[in-house]
C-alpha cells in the first residue's frame, strides 16, 4: 500500500477515532513519506502529529478481521473556518476552485424570527445557519441585500451574533457538536458512526441543545421586552 494516495481530508482509524489529515511531507533526513494530521474534532489549542505513510496506509488485524489502518470519510467535508485555522497555524488549505459569483436566486427568501415557539426558534436558527451565514457574507461583500429586504437582513444579523455569541459562551460544551451536525453537516447517524454513539443518545443531546438554546432565545426576549415568535392570528 505504499503507492496509496493520501489526500487531505477526514480519516476514520480502525478503533473510530477520527483525524484530519493536512497534507504529507518529505523527511528532509531519510526522504520517507510523512503525514501531517490532526485530532477530530480540533482542540482549541491544536496538537499535530505525523505518521509514517507505510504505517499510516498499513492494514492491521482486529478480532480477526484484516482492517486498513486508516479509511478516507468522503462524506465529511472541512469548513471554511477550519480551513483559515490551519492557515494561520501556516498549513495549506486544501486547493479550492474558484467559483463564479452567486446568482440572486440561489438565496431564496425565507421568513425570519416566524416560529410559534422558542425550541421552534432554536431549531431554524440551528437547521438554517450555513444559509443564513453565506447569504449575510454574501450581502456584507457584495454591499447589497440579496434576496432579502433591509428589516429581514437585521433579523438575521442579529440571530447569526447572538447564535455565534452563545456557542462561545454559554453553550460552549455543545460547540463541537454544532460544528459537526450544522456547520459540516453530519446527519445524526453519521455523527453517532462518528463518536461510536447510538441515535437515541444523540437524539437526546441534541433536544437538551434545542432546549438550553430555546431558554436563552426567550431570555433575551424577556430582558428586551419583547417578542420575536411569530404571533398567532386572533379569531
Amino acid at each position: 500500500m505504499a503507492g496509496r494516495r493520501i489526500s487531505a481530508g477526514y480519516y476514520r482509524r480502525y478503533d473510530g477515532k477520527v483525524v484530519y489529515v493536512i497534507s504529507l511531507a518529505t523527511d528532509a533526513d531519510t526522504g520517507e513519506e510523512r503525514v501531517i494530521w490532526t485530532t477530530y474534532p480540533f482542540a482549541t489549542v491544536p496538537r499535530y502529529y505525523t505518521s509514517s505513510k507505510k504505517s499510516f496506509c498499513a492494514f492491521i488485524e482486529v478480532n480477526g478481521e484484516r482492517k486498513a489502518k486508516y479509511k478516507r470519510m468522503l462524506n465529511m467535508k472541512i469548513s471554511g473556518e477550519a480551513i483559515e485555522r490551519l492557515e494561520e497555524e501556516g498549513f495549506r488549505g486544501p486547493v479550492r476552485k474558484r467559483q463564479q459569483p452567486q446568482p440572486d436566486e440561489v438565496y431564496d427568501s425565507r421568513e425570519y424570527q416566524q416560529s410559534l415557539t422558542y425550541y421552534a426558534y432554536a431549531k431554524d436558527l440551528c437547521e438554517h445557519y450555513n444559509f443564513d451565514r453565506n447569504k449575510y457574507r454574501l450581502c456584507v461583500k457584495e454591499k447589497r441585500f440579496v434576496a432579502i429586504n433591509k428589516s429581514d437582513f437585521a433579523k438575521l444579523k442579529e440571530d447569526l451574533q447572538f447564535l455565534d455569541n452563545v456557542l462561545k459562551t454559554v453553550l460552549v460544551t455543545y460547540q463541537g457538536y454544532f460544528q459537526e451536525r450544522f456547520v459540516d453537516g453530519l446527519s445524526i447517524r453519521k455523527y453517532a458512526e462518528a463518536h461510536q454513539l447510538n441515535r437515541g443518545s444523540v437524539d437526546y443531546q441534541q433536544k437538551k441543545f434545542f432546549s438550553a438554546l430555546a431558554s436563552l432565545l426567550k431570555e433575551r426576549d424577556e430582558a428586551e421586552g419583547t417578542c420575536r415568535l411569530l404571533k398567532p392570528a386572533q379569531k
